[in-house]
């Protein structure tokens, strides 16, 4: 069973941030929902759903998780994702690439499931004792975390695809002897084959495969971010029908929830037509 978006504004408490997330099944050939994401404090996987403007008031994770429309059943390896993510956090442990694949593959899965995979961007962030803000990006695949510090007027995309394009870019950086720029990576445009994902989350049907099977690989990295900075958390089903120079601009008094509404009317109305299923998360700062 999957939770419902009915979070509620906190009354009276100090934030140090407002989030609100937006998710969305789209147009989807397959007809399926294979998005998943976790918000602060629960996973939801839902066919349509915005979430009320919530404070953050401590350390948070936001998470979204693809299940990749190769099979019909990756929702259920999105699903299992963020279950994992909640497990830990609920826990305090902390929350890896490694550990998401334990407890992943801990489980016993239906052999019809098997090899259902998913992605996965993550941010995790603490407050210090003098209130500063640290997040650590973890990502695997293609959904992507963007960062506007405040002031600024462009995104950063601060996740690389773990795609075969970004392979070869590396590959024919090598060959030349030098290193690809940021900008190259990630190239805009509506999937095709060279946008084939390199690294995910997989169900198996051996639940004891973990202690031997190979966790994906993932990449990670801090930040700190300040009064005013903006992130999005969002699948590839956001990103590649509406590139983040087409999101509009997030203002210290514009509502969370309507900016995410705007992208997702921005997502139906492009070329690709909601092809398929999108999830955002908005984090700005106070």
């Amino acid at each position: 069973m999957t939770a419902s978006l009915n979070n509620c504004l906190l009354k009276g408490t100090l934030s140090i941030a407002q989030s609100c997330a937006i998710t969305f099944q789209g147009n989807a050939s397959n007809n399926l929902q294979q998005d998943a994401f976790f918000f602060l404090d629960n996973w939801y996987q839902e066919d349509l759903g915005v979430m009320a403007v919530t404070p953050v008031t401590s350390s948070f994770c936001l998470a979204v998780s693809d299940g990749l429309a190769s099979s019909h059943h990756s929702q259920h390896c999105s699903k299992a994702v963020v279950k994992a993510i909640s497990l830990l956090w609920k826990d305090q442990q902390s929350i890896c690439s490694d550990s998401i694949h334990q407890l992943i593959n801990q489980a016993t899965h239906s052999s019809k499931r098997h090899g259902a995979a998913a992605t996965l961007a993550m941010v995790v962030g603490e407050v210090n004792s003098e209130g500063l803000v640290r997040a650590t990006i973890i990502h695997v695949g293609d959904s992507r975390i963007y960062w506007l510090p405040k002031g600024a007027t462009q995104w950063q995309c601060l996740t690389r695809d773990h795609n075969l394009l970004n392979e070869l870019i590396d590959q024919q950086a090598q060959e030349q002897g030098c290193q690809a720029n940021f900008p190259d990576y990630n190239r805009e445009g509506m999937a095709g084959s060279l946008y084939s994902i390199t690294e995910c989350f997989a169900l198996t049907t051996d639940n004891n495969s973990y202690l031997s099977s190979e966790a994906p690989e993932s990449a990670s990295r801090k930040i700190e971010v300040s009064s005013g900075d903006c992130i999005v958390v969002c699948t590839d089903g956001i990103h590649d029908l509406v590139p983040s120079h087409e999101w509009q601009p997030v203002s210290a008094d514009i509502d969370l929830q309507d900016w995410l509404i705007t992208l997702k009317d921005q997502v139906y109305d492009s070329d690709g037509n909601a092809y398929d299923n999108g999830t955002a998360i908005l984090l700005r700062f106070d």
